[in-house]
This record gives C-alpha cells, sequence and structure tokens, in this order.
C-alpha cells in the first residue's frame, strides 16, 4: 500500500520564480483580520469532512507582544475535485508580529484524525502586527484574614 502524503501547494504565483532568489523576499506579508487562502493536495480520492493548517510563529515573540498567541490554525475546507481541498481562514486579532510556518495539516473523517507533518516544504508567511502592550511587574500578593 503507498504511504498518503499531504503536498501543500501555496497559491502565491511568485513561489514558481523563486528558483535561484532570495526566499525572505518573496515572503508574503499580512496582518491581523486578513484570510489566508492554500490549496491541498492528497493522494487518491480522501472523504475528508474537513482540513485543517497549523500555523507556528518560527521567530520569537516580541517583549512588548506578551499573551499573543504563537499559533494559530485556518480549516475552512471546501473540496475541490478528487483529492484536492482549499483551506482558507483568518490570522486572529492575537497573532504577533512575525514569521509563521505551516508545520501540519489535520485531516478529519468522522470522529478520526490525521496529522500530517509538512515536513522540508517551509511554507511561512509575515505577520505584522504593531499592537503593543505594556504590563507592569507583578509587585506582591499578600494573604487576607
Amino acid at each position: 500500500m503507498r504511504t498518503k502524503v499531504a503536498l501543500v501547494f501555496v497559491m502565491f504565483s511568485a513561489l514558481l520564480f523563486a528558483r535561484g532568489q532570495d526566499l525572505k523576499r518573496l515572503t508574503q506579508h499580512y496582518k491581523p483580520g486578513d484570510t489566508l487562502h492554500y490549496s491541498v493536495e492528497f493522494d487518491g480520492d480522501p472523504k475528508f469532512d474537513s482540513v485543517s493548517l497549523g500555523f507556528y510563529l518560527s521567530t520569537g515573540l516580541q517583549p512588548d507582544q506578551p499573551g499573543l498567541n504563537g499559533y494559530f490554525a485556518i480549516n475552512h475546507t471546501t473540496k475541490v475535485r478528487a483529492g484536492v481541498f482549499d483551506v482558507d481562514g483568518v490570522i486572529p486579532q492575537n497573532a504577533p508580529a512575525g514569521t509563521f510556518e505551516i508545520r501540519h495539516v489535520d485531516a478529519v473523517i468522522g470522529p478520526a484524525s490525521k496529522q500530517y507533518d509538512t515536513g522540508n516544504l517551509h511554507i511561512t508567511i509575515q505577520v505584522d502586527n504593531d499592537a503593543k502592550y505594556n504590563f507592569p511587574p507583578l509587585k506582591s500578593i499578600t494573604p487576607q484574614r
């Protein structure tokens, strides 16, 4: 039996011309509230109920953005044809500034799910979020009677 491998294709035509170029220049920039769109292809014709993409912050969290989330997923799924699913979703407001990488694809059939590792695809986006939060240091906690 063949191993089923998920292949994620980014819809950015600029990546088609990336051979030999500096990929940092081609990183797409987004901000919280923007919608992301991807096409995900699987071998065969799986009967998935949903497909989602997991984005992980690959740069450090900025000190002035404490409490923002270094992970988000998009999961609005439309089956396009046998084995091909369009997946889209909105970057959440609590996504910090930095580079996010798609590290896994989740596919669901009924109550079961499988997480596919994206391996060495290295699909990244840059999130630009200028929100700043200045939480003061905790001074003390005193028990009361």
